[in-house]
C-alpha cells in the first residue's frame, strides 16, 4: 500500500496550532479538530496530573483557573528551567512538555478526522524562522514525545512562501511579512523553478497580536481603575488580566470590520461599560506597528546586500496581520499591493507540501535500493518543490586576542544559505605542553562583526574539552568547523593533529535521551482531551 501521502505539516503557532495535509489529487488541505474547526488554540490546562485539556475549553479556563491554564507557550521554548506558575504544573513540566501536549492533541483530531486505518505520525513542523539551534532542537522534541516521527523542521515563512509558489507561473522575489498571535517574521524569498531560495530573515518572538491585545487590555485596565477608584494591575490581578486579554482579542477582531465596538467588564462585582474606534485602538498600539516595521526594513537592507533590488510581491501571513493598520503601513511603506491570503492556514498547507516532498523523495530511494516493493505514485509537477534556506543565527566560538582579552570569533553569519552553510578557521593552543582544548559555542543575532564580546551572544555550550594524545607546545593550530545542517541546527567539531573533538550539542535544557524516555513515559499516560 501507498502510504506516501500519510503525511502532516504541522503549524505550531503561539496562540493557534493548524494541521494540513496533501489529498489524493495533490491539495493541502487543512484537517478540522473535534470542535470542527480549522484551528485550535494553543492553550493548555491542567486538569490534574494526569488528564489535560487542550484547545477552545482550556482557553476559558484562563478565566477560571489561570493557574493551571498555559498560553502562548512558544514564547518560553527557549526557557532552561522547568515552567512553572503561581500554582505548579506536575513537577518537571517545562515549555517541550507541554508543546508536545498540543501536537498530540492537535494529531489526534486530525488522524480522527481522516479515519484513516493507518493513523499518521510523520510530520513536518513549523517554527519562526529567526529560532537559533536550541528552539529547534526542543520543537523537535516536542514532537518525538507527542510520539511522532519529525521528519523535519521548516521555517513559518518559508512554509508559506511553498504555498504561495505552487500557484505562482512567473518568477518572482517575494516578502514574507509574518504576524502571528505571538511571534513576527519577516523573510524575503525568491520563488523560481519550483525552488523556493531563502534570501534574508529576521523577527521577535516576543511580538504578535497578543502584544496588541496587552495594549488594549492595559487601556481598559486603566478606564476600569478609574471609573471604580480600584488598584487593580495585570501582574497581580492574574484572573482580571486574563479576562481583559480574551476581550480585548474578541474586540480587536471585532474592529477589523467595524470601526468602533462597545465594551463591557464585569468584575468582582463591578461593571464597566465603555466603547473604543479602531482609529483609537491603532494610536494604542502604534509602537508594536513600528517596531514590525522597522525589521521589514532592516531585512530589506540585508537582501539588498545580496543582490535583492525589487521585491514583487507582498505575503501578509498569521492571523494578525488581517488587522487593517497592517495591509495599511506595508503598502504605504513598500509602496505595494500587499496580498493577504489565506493567513490563518498557509504556513500548515506548505508545511505538508513540504513533508510530500520529503517523504517521497525517501520512498522513492527506499524503491530504488528495494526496501519497499510498491513504487510511491507520483505526485504531480506543481506540488514539487525545492527548498533552500538560511540560517538566521550567527554561530562562533571563543578565543584570546592579543590583549589576552577572552572574545567570540563568529565562523557562520546569519542568512547564510543551509545548503552550503560551514565556516571553519585556525586558531592555536595558548600554553606549552597544553594537554586540553577547551570551547565555548556561542549563538547571536544579525550581525557583520567578524569578532564580538561574549556580552553580545549566548553562550550554547560552555567549556567542552579534549583531552589531547599528547602535551602540545604554545602554537600548535587547532582546526574548528561549523556546519548547520538543513534543519538549522549547529553541528560544530575541532582538529589539534590526530585529536578530534565532535561536539554532541547537549545544550542546557534539550532533553538527553534519558530525559526524552521519561517525557514520552509521561506524555503517553497522560490522558489528552
Amino acid at each position: 500500500m501507498d502510504n506516501t501521502r500519510q503525511v502532516f505539516g504541522i503549524d505550531l503557532g503561539t496562540t493557534y496550532s493548524c494541521v494540513a495535509q496533501v489529498d489524493e489529487f495533490d491539495r493541502p488541505v487543512v484537517q478540522k479538530n473535534f470542535n470542527g474547526q480549522n484551528t485550535t488554540p494553543s492553550v493548555v490546562y491542567f486538569e490534574t496530573d494526569s488528564k489535560v485539556i487542550v484547545g477552545e475549553e482550556a482557553k476559558e479556563m484562563l478565566k477560571a483557573e489561570p493557574e493551571r491554564t498555559v498560553a502562548f507557550i512558544k514564547r518560553f521554548i527557549s526557557t532552561d528551567e522547568a515552567y512553572e506558575k503561581p500554582t505548579k504544573f506536575p513537577a518537571g513540566t517545562d515549555p517541550t512538555q507541554i508543546s508536545a501536549y498540543i501536537l498530540k492533541k492537535i494529531v489526534k483530531d486530525a488522524n480522527d478526522a481522516s479515519q484513516s486505518p493507518n493513523p499518521v505520525t510523520k510530520v513536518v513542523i513549523t517554527c519562526p524562522a529567526y529560532f537559533g539551534t536550541k528552539e529547534r532542537l526542543r520543537t523537535k522534541q516536542a514532537g518525538e514525545i507527542a510520539g511522532l516521527e519529525v521528519l523535519g523542521v521548516i521555517n513559518e515563512p518559508t512554509a508559506a512562501a511553498i504555498a504561495y509558489g505552487m500557484k505562482l507561473e512567473d518568477n518572482k522575489t517575494v516578502l514574507v511579512y509574518d504576524l502571528g498571535g505571538g511571534t513576527f517574521d519577516v523573510t524575503v524569498i525568491r520563488v523560481s523553478d519550483k525552488t523556493i531560495s531563502v534570501v534574508a530573515t529576521d523577527g521577535n518572538h516576543h511580538l504578535g497580536g497578543y502584544d496588541w491585545d496587552k495594549a488594549l487590555a492595559q487601556y481598559l485596565l486603566n478606564q476600569f481603575n478609574k471609573e471604580h477608584k480600584t488598584e487593580y494591575t495585570m501582574e497581580n490581578n492574574i484572573a482580571l488580566a486574563n479576562l481583559l486579554l480574551l476581550v480585548a482579542e474578541e474586540k480587536k477582531k471585532t474592529l477589523t470590520g467595524r470601526e468602533r465596538v462597545n465594551i463591557v467588564i464585569d468584575y468582582e462585582g463591578k461593571s464597566m461599560r465603555s466603547s473604543i474606534s479602531r482609529q483609537m485602538f491603532e494610536l494604542l498600539t502604534k509602537a508594536q506597528l513600528d517596531e514590525t516595521i522597522q525589521k521589514t526594513r532592516e531585512v530589506l537592507e540585508i537582501a539588498k546586500g545580496k543582490n535583492v533590488s525589487q521585491i514583487d510581491e507582498v505575503l501578509l501571513v498569521g492571523g494578525s496581520s488581517r488587522m487593517p493598520q497592517i495591509k495599511a503601513r506595508v503598502d504605504r511603506e513598500l509602496k505595494c499591493d500587499a496580498k493577504l491570503t489565506d493567513p490563518d492556514e498557509c504556513v500548515a498547507k506548505g508545511a505538508a507540501i513540504f513533508a510530500l516532498n520529503e517523504y517521497f523523495s525517501k520512498a522513492m530511494e527506499d524503491y530504488a535500493e528495494g526496501r519497499i516493493d510498491e513504487k510511491p505514485k507520483n505526485i504531480i509537477q506543481k506540488s514539487q518543490v525545492r527548498v533552500i534556506n538560511v540560517t538566521s543565527k550567527n554561530y562562533g566560538t571563543d578565543f584570546m586576542d592579543d590583549n589576552g582579552k577572552d572574545m567570540i570569533k563568529q565562523l557562520i553569519f546569519a542568512n547564510t544559505p543551509l545548503n552550503n552553510c560551514r565556516g571553519e578557521d585556525h586558531f592555536v593552543t595558548r600554553y606549552d605542553n597544553q594537554s586540553y582544548v577547551s570551547m565555548k559555542v556561542y549563538e547571536s543575532d544579525v550581525t557583520e562583526k567578524t569578532t564580538i564580546d561574549p556580552s553580545e551572544a549566548v553562550l550554547l555550550v560552555g567549556d567542552k574539552s579534549l583531552q589531547l594524545s599528547k602535551n602540545w607546545p604554545k602554537g600548535t593550530p587547532i582546526k574548528v568547523v561549523f556546519e548547520v545542517d538543513s534543519e538549522g541546527i549547529l553541528n560544530v567539531h575541532a582538529k589539534v593533529d590526530v585529536d578530534v573533538l565532535e561536539f554532541e550539542l547537549k545544550l542546557k535544557g534539550v532533553k538527553t535521551p534519558e530525559e526524552m524516555g521519561s517525557a514520552i513515559a509521561r506524555a503517553a499516560r497522560t490522558l489528552i482531551e
